[in-house]
């Protein structure tokens, strides 16, 4: 599996996973799925202030122009802006990798029970992506007391 390809399956995952707190206990991807939105909303305002740290620490407010002041700084602020923007990326290469999983034993009983209670075809070797999408159909038409069971 290629790396666009992880990224782009941890993509979908992430959006398909359902935010159910009886899934807390068992999964980490509810934690993963907030730090992920914790992060998207925060890392702007942090990427901001960097660039503007480093403008200012080269004496940009004291009238210096833009290139100058970012003359002796740039690296150190072009890695600090890269680490940050590739801080979700490697969540979704986690979630990515993390949907290719195979279920165990317990987990594809409760699979193939949804399968049934929703009254379609499940797969032979479900993955946790199959259990996700599986889970979310089954919240939205059974409510979400059957994932008691799980």
């Amino acid at each position: 599996m290629g790396f666009v390809r992880t990224i782009r399956d941890g993509m979908k995952y992430t959006r398909i996973w359902p935010d159910d707190p009886l899934l807390g206990p068992v999964f980490p991807e509810n934690r993963v799925k907030y730090f992920m939105k914790l992060g998207n909303f925060a890392l702007p305002p942090f990427i901001v202030l960097i660039l503007f740290w480093a403008f200012w620490r080269g004496g940009g407010l004291h009238g210096v122009e833009f290139m100058f002041a970012m003359k002796n700084t740039w690296p150190v602020t072009i890695i600090c802006v890269l680490f940050l923007l590739f801080m979700p990326l490697q969540g979704y290469y986690w979630m990515g990798r993390r949907s290719q999983t195979k279920l165990n034993a317990r987990q594809k009983l409760f699979y193939m029970e949804t399968c049934i209670m929703l009254h379609r075809q499940g797969s032979q070797d479900p993955t946790l992506m199959d259990f996700a999408e599986t889970t979310a159909e089954g919240i939205k038409k059974l409510g979400r007391d059957f994932l008691r069971k799980l």
